[in-house]
């Protein structure tokens, strides 16, 4: 080192280290990062919002059939609790009243779904049907383990039945 003639004291030097964190090559790094995480984020959104467009176009009896058959899915795949199947099975099929018929169901009891679909004179087959799969849970909870997995999938059975059945014919 030198020393300064004029003052006689050493000459100041920078610091001689400096933090990874304070170079150039970090912040370019975090700036990267940030960009391609929010692309990423950008693309999953897209893919979402497609899918959700996708599916709004399809008729109410195909929507109620895809999520009939992602539950039996679910159910075949891992032990599915009989109250959860029996819960996401009325969900399914109040949706698919709603959309399909108009009808102000999503917001009642299983009770109430069936005096309102007597209320307004549908078939006794269907509304029979409808009882049958609201208050499944009702009669599984006493039943021992292979009996309530039969009844849960003769109930995913009726259900598909009963849409497959209310599905309009094209006229020729």
């Amino acid at each position: 080192m030198k020393i300064d003639e004029k003052t006689g004291l050493y000459e100041n030097y920078g610091l001689w280290h400096v933090p990874f964190w304070q170079t150039e090559t970090f912040y370019f790094i975090i700036k990267i990062t940030l960009v391609i995480a929010t692309v990423i984020v950008c693309i999953a959104l897209y893919k979402l919002y497609a899918a959700y467009k996708k599916r709004k176009k399809l008729p109410a009896w195909q929507c109620a059939v895809h999520d009939l058959q992602k539950l039996h899915d679910a159910q075949q795949h891992s032990f599915v609790e009989a109250k959860e199947f029996y819960a996401s099975l009325g969900s399914i099929v109040k949706i698919y009243l709603h959309n399909r018929f108009g009808y102000d169901v999503l917001s009642k009891t299983d009770d109430e779904v069936v005096e309102y679909l007597q209320k307004r004179q549908m078939e006794n087959e269907l509304i029979e049907d409808v009882r049958a799969l609201l208050q499944g849970s009702i009669f599984i909870k006493f039943a021992n383990g292979a009996a309530a997995q039969e009844q849960m999938n003769n109930d995913y059975e009726r259900a598909l039945f009963m849409i497959k059945k209310t599905i309009p014919q094209k006229n020729k």
